[in-house]
């Protein structure tokens, strides 16, 4: 079969790679570094210049080889040992031993550039780079372990400088990579880059081709040569006179036809680069007999880029030895890699990587793993198999999903991933890939990880004709596998996809799944998602409103519904509580925003519309001795960018609400929105939606607002959101009494008749450590008001508590979620709920309202505290199907309340005005629906 290479991407560049089958590792995992201390010594030997490494079997020992030309002393390799504490490497230099040329002495001074070393059982080797400048050719030769020379291996003279400069090995770029395979018949060495005569060196977008040499040392005679391709520079430098390298600086021979080799690149002003790469040597044609310009078109070893050093972490120094090393405990093989310091104890150091190398093949399911997090996070991967499901590519995301052909039959490991690479444009849906690259967790604050291969190499193992793969059926929700009504039981201290929902979707991450037919129970939002409850699926003590939502039985129930998203689809139907799907839908499991929801792989087809119930108007208006009132989260309303919602916003209030005498606010930003500019007055935002309300028919309002410190209230940063008010003045009358600040206190002032507020309007409990915003996110003072109403004070306060932004998620990374905010919300009610209090012990009779945003379900302490005997929570007296004001993720919440006092409790009723929460985003005007209390006056 022809396989067409998509190519290997690093850094933001351009590899053309093919990955292999072999006897390579399938993954690396880095364990720890170290750096030789500086002026190490050895029988009075300086220690440095380490440009190879080898692990010697038989005796446990590293033969380590110096680059040191005969200038600092002869010629030598150490013996050491290299220990792992606590996953560091330690090396210990043990000796030193001489190397000694052909005559019996040692090497005189520039008489060789010692490069690489390989040994087994019975070998050692040496390879010399050369002096090219000087004529000087590079050789490789045998030694025995004392050092004495035994043989110089058979090279072609092709590789000879000569002194024109016109043929041969460049200066500086002849054989630096040595390798033995492990059954000591081949060896291999290679030239940094490629011949004078056959190619250019590597430069900024051009690569060099290069030659491999392979003694069969059983056979003897002299090397096959191989072409190898040294990558292009991946940098442009900062001048164009700057010295530049890239060459293949070390090599292990994992066989006789699979290797792996390092490059190193080094660019002045950027530094230094390090790429490991697996390399396949099969069908090439040896060219040893072929010299240039035939070679240049001939095909070259193909290579797998399997780890950019960069990616590490650490800093990069010159690296030029590389080796295996012992097992470790859990079977996995040590691979060892040294820098050079080039005898610069200024500037440079003796660094040494341990990295744990693995065989083992590798599926989706290794990678996903039985967990919330890959057992293999970390870890640099190659070879995995896959079909490619779905692509992406946005400003924010570039990569697609694959799922395994043949899926493990393990319901608790999941055969689907998501693959990040930037050129997932070139794929289609139903490709077979293989890649490699890195394992990631991707997590958000408070969520759970993501796992994700963030691709370095990828190939497609299809040829350009090829027909899409056939997968597997996707799992089908509800009818195949359920979703258990528990998120977790057990701190996720076990993985249990049967019986705890956070695993049970762990289990089925970037999958394919089906999700049944169903009715809509949450709208679609501007951001794509909306959520379904299928057909069959369990209520767990549940029931629906009246518009087709879930109501939670108990607080946090958690129901069968699915949330579905745009992310793959690229667009999603306005879809309205109580709309209906009749097909299935085909999506990937995915998670973002601290949930799991399924990214449908096409929109969804809506059978039955009611988007036009967005439209709802309450029945309740005032009249003789009956007087309304509203309480409506405008979410983050400012003239700074309401544009149409001005317009909207104001109908909603004018006929949707039928223009209540007084109307809280909740959510008002300042009049230049979420610019962090130290504007604070509401003025012009309030303005702007009174003249909204009268121009859709409403009452001419007038608007009472206190305005907080600058970034002291919470909300979107620099929004400075408040609590605010609206009345008619035909109605009702403005109490107007000082003139209140921020933080200026109200109290209660006189009994009976004659009480009051000492401020009017004013801030209730402006300096409560309960309205603080010194920890968390920030707390709205409520505004209390005191109208005269027939002859007598009505007593509002407006409230905004504090929102759960700071909670854990249900989904979250922490089980179970801790719930901070509801203590605060609890001390919020407690003082406004005590302020009421004195309130009714200076007046008994008195009117009071304490209506807005209490972020609180009827279930909750805070709630149950503010509408406990003898106040009264009007809104529980709407029937259960349609009591609800909000909506998040499917759940539909009531969080909006009127509370009143008994004076007003006789006769007084409420309703929701469901013009939001059932509806898309693009139909309504909050996140809230308003709710509508009538009392009646006495």
């Amino acid at each position: 079969m022809k396989r067409r290479t998509l190519g290997c991407a690093m850094a933001g560049w351009i590899w053309s790679c093919v990955l292999i089958a072999g006897p390579g590792p399938t993954s690396l995992e880095l364990l720890g570094e170290s750096a030789l201390p500086a002026g190490t010594e050895v029988d009075g030997v300086a220690v440095g210049g380490l440009s190879g490494l080898a692990f010697d079997a038989g005796s446990g020992k590293f033969l380590a080889l110096s680059d040191d030309r005969s200038e600092h002393a002869p010629a030598r390799f150490y013996s050491a040992s290299i220990d792992l504490v606590e996953g560091k490497p330690v090396l210990r230099v043990d000796s030193a031993t001489t190397l000694l040329a052909a005559d019996g002495h040692p090497y005189p001074s520039r008489g060789l550039d010692p490069e690489g070393i390989a040994v087994d059982a019975t070998h050692l080797f040496i390879s010399s780079e050369g002096e090219a400048k000087v004529g000087q050719a590079p050789f490789v030769a045998e030694f025995d372990r004392s050092g004495r020379f035994v043989r110089e291996l058979a090279i072609s003279d092709r590789f000879r400088p000569t002194l024109k400069g016109d043929a041969g090995v460049r200066d500086n770029l002849g054989f630096e990579a040595l390798g033995l395979t492990p059954d000591g018949r081949y060896l291999f060495s290679g030239a940094e880059n490629g011949l004078v005569q056959e190619s250019a060196a590597a430069s900024p977008g051009v690569p060099s081709l290069s030659r491999l040499l392979r003694w069969d040392l059983e056979r003897g005679g002299p090397p096959e040569e191989l072409l190898y391709r040294v990558e292009a520079i991946s940098v442009t430098p900062p001048s164009p006179t700057d010295v530049l390298v890239n060459g293949l600086v070390e090599l292990i021979a994992l066989d006789a036809e699979h290797l792996l080799t390092l490059e190193r690149q080094w660019v002045p002003g950027v530094g230094v680069q390090i790429r490991l790469f697996a390399v396949s040597l099969t069908g090439l044609t040896d060219v040893a007999e072929i010299d240039p310009p035939a070679t240049l078109s001939m095909r070259t070893a193909a290579k797998t880029l399997i780890l950019d050093f960069a990616d590490l972490g650490l800093p990069l120094d010159n690296f030029e030895g590389m080796t295996f090393g012992p097992p470790l405990p859990d079977g996995r093989r040590t691979l060892f890699v040294v820098s050079d310091d080039n005898f610069n104890a200024d500037l440079q150091k003796t660094f040494l990587l341990a990295l744990a190398a693995d065989a083992s093949p590798l599926t989706i399911a290794n990678l996903q793993g039985r967990d919330q997090r890959s057992p293999l996070a970390g870890r640099w991967v190659v070879g995995v198999e896959g079909v490619v499901t779905a692509t992406e590519d946005s400003p924010k995301s570039k990569g697609f999903w694959m799922e395994s052909a043949v899926p493990d039959d393990d319901v608790a490991t999941s055969d689907g991933i998501y693959a990040a690479w930037e050129g997932a444009f070139t794929l289609h849906v139903g490709e077979r890939v293989k890649v490699g690259g890195r394992v990631e967790e991707r997590a958000a604050a408070g969520g759970l990880p993501v796992t994700t291969l963030r691709v370095v190499a990828l190939e497609s193992m299809d040829d350009e004709h090829a027909q899409p793969a056939a997968l597997p059926p996707p799992i089908r929700l509800i009818r195949d596998r359920r979703i258990p009504s528990v998120i977790d039981d057990d701190a996720l201290t076990r993985f249990e996809p049967a019986s705890d929902a956070i695993d049970f979707w762990e289990s089925l991450e970037g999958m394919r799944v089906e999700v049944p037919a169903g009715t809509v129970v949450s709208a679609t939002r501007a951001f794509g998602d909306f959520a379904l409850l299928a057909d069959g699926a369990s209520l767990a003590g549940g029931m629906r409103t009246a518009a087709g939502g879930l109501l939670p039985g108990v607080a946090d129930q958690l129901f069968e519904r699915v949330i579905l998203s745009r992310r793959i689809s690229g667009k999603m139907p306005d879809l309205a509580v109580g709309d209906r799907i009749d097909a299935p839908m085909t999506g990937i499991v995915d998670y973002g925003f601290s949930n799991f929801r399924v990214q449908l792989l096409a929109p969804p087809v809506v059978s039955d519309s009611h988007a036009s119930s967005c439209g709802e108007r309450t029945a309740l208006i005032a009249g003789d001795h009956r007087l309304t009132l509203a309480t409506f989260n405008v979410e983050n309303f400012s003239v700074a960018d309401a544009g149409p919602r001005i317009a909207r916003l104001g109908r909603a209030i004018a006929e949707g609400l039928g223009g209540p005498s007084v109307v809280g606010l909740e959510e008002v930003q300042d009049d230049s929105g979420v610019a962090d500019d130290g504007v604070v007055t509401s003025q012009a935002t309030l303005a702007a939606l009174v003249a909204a309300i009268t121009g859709a028919g409403g009452p001419r309002y007038e608007p009472v607002v206190i305005d907080p410190e600058n970034d002291h209230d919470g909300g979107q940063p620099g929004g400075n959101i408040r609590v605010a008010l609206l009345y008619d003045p035909s109605r009702l009358t403005l109490v107007r009494r000082g003139a209140a600040r921020a933080n200026d206190e109200v109290s209660i002032v006189g009994r009976g008749r004659t009480m009051s507020l000492s401020l009017s309007p004013a801030r209730l409990a402006a300096k409560s450590p309960a309205f603080d915003l010194r920890t968390g996110e920030g707390v709205r003072k409520p505004l209390a008001v005191e109208f005269e109403l027939d002859g007598a004070p009505l007593f509002v306060i407006v409230n905004h508590w504090t929102s759960k932004w700071d909670d854990d998620r249900a989904f979250g990374a922490r089980q179970p979620p801790l719930a901070p905010t509801a203590a605060k919300r609890l001390a919020q009610a407690t003082v406004v709920r005590g302020f009421v209090d004195r309130l009714l012990g200076a007046s008994p009779g008195a009117r009071i309202v304490v209506l807005g945003d209490f972020n609180e379900s009827e279930h909750e302490p805070a709630t149950a505290a503010m509408g406990a005997p003898p106040l009264r929570d009007l809104v529980l007296g709407i029937a259960a199907a349609d009591r609800y004001s909000f909506n998040f993720e499917g759940n539909s919440e009531l969080i909006d309340h009127i509370v009143v006092s008994p004076a007003l409790a006789a006769g007084a009723e409420a309703d929701i005005v469901h013009l939001n929460t059932n509806c898309p985003d693009s139909l309504r005007v909050s996140d809230h629906d308003p709710v509508v209390a009538r009392v009646v006056l006495h």
